[in-house]
């Protein structure tokens, strides 16, 4: 496969590039940032035209998301909103459902999380338990989901709640629009060994949610969510970074490298790190126009070289690894690479099952 780019990957990668030299500022972030992107015709390139994107394919998306890598772009706060919430409501919401959503989602008023995993049920997401009752023209909710990013700002997420109280795994659930602001939902940070709190607990008691909020039919989201989960994926593994795209980079750990005169053997593993680093977005850029299990194959790849680039700066670093800095904030980050958007074990499974066609032990 002839892998070197088109003339119009190229002018595409130029265009990108002019944009964000103009209106990349050091201070851009949150939502402002998403109006910016927005305003420029990037605020959700793969969406279709129609609903204010452009309509990229994954070779699209994939240079879209190394050039916001290289540039130093924020991760978008509107992430959710834009990658799997809106993909998810073009595919199968209503008419009125896109007109009432997708533009406050593209504009960055609206910030949406996602209320997908539970304590007793994360890479095991068809064992959740979260209760939706139809009390008239509202369904009451209750239940507690786990590790939600942005839930203290979202103004919406996406849920999955069993309607079927009678149901087993995957069927007898749907997905939601939620609220985020209303009585009935208490959202408790959850401190990180890195000391931040990126992600949260959500206590959901006697929470609302119009009936016209449910995505696709009654019992189906499931399928619904498969939808959110392949655009989960692909965004985890884009980006020029070592955590998801965002964090120190390769090229980061080489400049670290030149500075404390490194001993042979970590020479050989810095040389190691950056052939596996290209071997995988060539890998990437073969599967993308061909294969959907590309996110897949490159999240648990990246996954673990991201893990391996942060264990050897923080050796390189010696005591200087005891202090705050970017590498060990990313060091302590490293270990949730292989949890979050489906552990390594799930892309394992995705990948024996549907690209090499093993059967499911049962």
């Amino acid at each position: 496969m002839d892998l070197r780019p088109t003339p119009e990957q190229v002018s595409l990668r130029q265009e990108i590039q002019a944009w964000l030299a103009a209106n990349l500022e050091p201070r851009a972030e949150g939502r402002d940032w998403q109006r910016r992107l927005a305003a420029g015709g990037w605020g959700a390139p793969a969406w279709p035209a129609e609903h204010g994107g452009r309509g990229f394919g994954p070779t699209e998306m994939a240079i879209f998301g190394e050039e916001l890598g290289r540039s130093g772009a924020p991760r978008a706060m509107a992430q959710i909103g834009i990658g799997w919430a809106g993909p998810a409501i073009i595919a199968h919401g209503t008419d009125e459902q896109r007109r009432r959503f997708l533009p406050s989602i593209l504009s960055g008023e609206q910030i949406w999380c996602q209320l997908f995993s539970e304590p007793n049920a994360g890479s095991d997401l068809a064992g959740l338990s979260t209760r939706a009752e139809l009390r008239g023209d509202r369904w009451i909710v209750d239940g507690q989901k786990i590790w939600t990013s942005y839930a203290r700002e979202a103004d919406y997420g996406i849920l999955l709640a069993r309607t079927d109280p009678a149901s087993r795994r995957q069927s007898g659930i749907t997905f939601f629009a939620f609220p985020m602001r209303q009585p009935g939902v208490d959202i408790r940070p959850i401190r990180q060994m890195d000391g931040r709190a990126t992600f949260n607990e959500v206590f959901l008691t006697g929470a609302e949610i119009p009936d016209g909020h449910v995505i696709g039919q009654v019992g189906d989201g499931w399928r619904v969510a498969i939808t959110t989960l392949t655009n989960e994926r692909t965004s985890l593994s884009t980006g020029a970074g070592t955590l998801w795209g965002s964090g120190p980079s390769l090229e980061d750990l080489l400049s670290l490298a030149r500075g404390v005169h490194p001993d042979r053997l970590q020479r050989q593993r810095l040389a190691a790190l950056k052939i596996e680093a290209e071997a995988i977005r060539l890998t990437t850029w073969r599967m993308l126009s061909t294969n959907p299990l590309a996110a897949s194959m490159s999240k648990l790849a990246a996954d673990q070289w991201g893990q391996r680039v942060n264990e050897l700066a923080i050796e390189l670093l010696g005591m200087g690894g005891l202090v705050e800095n970017p590498w060990t904030e990313a060091f302590l980050f490293s270990p949730a690479l292989t949890i979050g958007g489906g552990t390594t074990e799930v892309q394992k499974n995705i990948l024996a099952q549907r690209a090499l066609g093993l059967p499911r032990d049962r």
